[in-house]
């Protein structure tokens, strides 16, 4: 079988593009089916194509439509611009599917999503981001009652891109009735593979003694400021503590600052790191401060890695993989609260070594490649 995997780029270190490798070299090493890779952004000069590493056996194809070349054009040329970016784009691709004999497309919710249904091939959509994930990031960077209903247009638009496809692939239960109660009748729950499948892990939590990690892409999504102001009371009381946030982003200069202006000392911005196995392995305790979530991959990873984890109970992901006490939820965005459960976990180690343990084998058992894998295979060979 001849298998297309649509996404905007591979270069970048994000979640996305961490699974889309991940599955892609398991499919490469375990079947025989033909694996391209399409994108459609160009690759920053002197950034390699790939951030992961990728199997030889995979093709990449790169477009270079650039969607985000119009970004910064008022709103009425920005839309016009983007009509005809998209006519391109289906066109090439549409092309590209006849001339190659692709069997099956599957997107990764990218701009493809809007005109999938129409392609010459089995389609698959796999949403890495909640069903309102469109209003989310519009209300994050706009905030007014006219952006709100834009987001609500957006999200009432994928929901009838999706609907006539041959299967919606969701990370999470709660996503998954989400989507039914839109109307969708086609959705399948297949939650990420852990990337730490099958690495050298680290038992010693030497390197960072008495560290609360964070880690993800340094943007308003995942929560940060909260987590600074959260911090803050914190290390008034526990001087010997230090909070660490491993990520790079567009924010990364208002933390900074905010670290700055909240007179924090024992608050690092680390950036981005090469090896977050050891980062979670050097950790006593993961919090995660995101406003939402697809699923969270950084939570099922640090769960992997045995570190006891806090998390805001923020739409999707963390209720379902913290549950049954494996960890401590807290109120969404409620800060207060946060510095007290970190308190909380800080001062009771032997309960939060528990919850690790717990957390840490039911990640093992479900988020391995082998628990994953198999799922995908029966979707696209159509067994089920």
């Amino acid at each position: 079988m001849r298998i297309l995997y649509c996404i905007p780029h591979l270069y970048n270190s994000g979640g996305m593009e961490r699974v889309l490798t991940q599955k892609v070299n398991w499919l490469a090493a375990h079947t025989s089916h033909e694996i391209t890779i399409l994108t459609t952004e160009p690759v920053p000069a002197g950034t390699p194509k790939c951030y992961f590493p990728l199997s030889e056996k995979v093709q990449v194809v790169e477009l270079n439509i650039d969607f985000n070349a119009d970004y910064t054009k008022p709103l009425l040329s920005k839309y016009y611009a983007h009509m005809r970016r998209m006519r391109m784009y289906k066109r090439a691709l549409t092309e590209y599917i006849v001339q190659h004999g692709i069997d099956l497309c599957i997107s990764l919710g990218g701009k493809e999503i809007a005109f999938l249904r129409y392609l010459p091939c089995r389609t698959i959509a796999e949403m890495h981001f909640a069903m309102n994930q469109r209003r989310q990031l519009i209300e994050a960077n706009h905030k007014s009652l006219f952006w709100s209903l834009v987001g609500e247009v957006r999200t009432k638009q994928l929901v009838q891109a999706v609907k006539p496809l041959e299967r919606l692939v969701v990370l999470t239960d709660a996503d998954k009735a989400a989507w039914e109660k839109a109307g969708c009748t086609n959705v399948t729950v297949i939650p990420n593979p852990c990337m730490l499948d099958n690495c050298q892990l680290s038992t010693i939590h030497s390197q960072f003694p008495k560290t609360v990690l964070a880690v993800g892409r340094l943007h308003e999504q995942k929560g940060f400021d909260l987590l600074l102001q959260a911090w803050q009371p914190i290390e008034k009381h526990y001087p010997e503590w230090q909070l660490r946030i491993v990520g790079e982003g567009p924010k990364r200069a208002e933390l900074e600052t905010q670290v700055r202006e909240l007179t924090l000392r024992h608050a690092i911005i680390a950036g981005r790191t090469e090896n977050v196995a050891d980062e979670y392995s050097s950790a006593s305790l993961f919090v995660l401060s995101s406003r939402y979530e697809g699923f969270s991959l950084v939570l099922a990873e640090a769960m992997w890695c045995g570190v006891p984890c806090v998390a805001f109970d923020c739409p999707q992901g963390p209720a379902e993989l913290l549950a049954d006490g494996r960890g401590w939820l807290v109120e969404n965005g409620n800060v207060e609260k946060l510095t007290q459960q970190i308190i909380y976990a800080i001062s009771h180690p032997e309960e939060a070594a528990a919850r690790a343990q717990k957390a840490q084998a039911f990640a093992q058992a479900t988020y391995s490649e082998a628990a994953i894998m198999p799922r995908w295979i029966r979707i696209i060979e159509q067994h089920e």
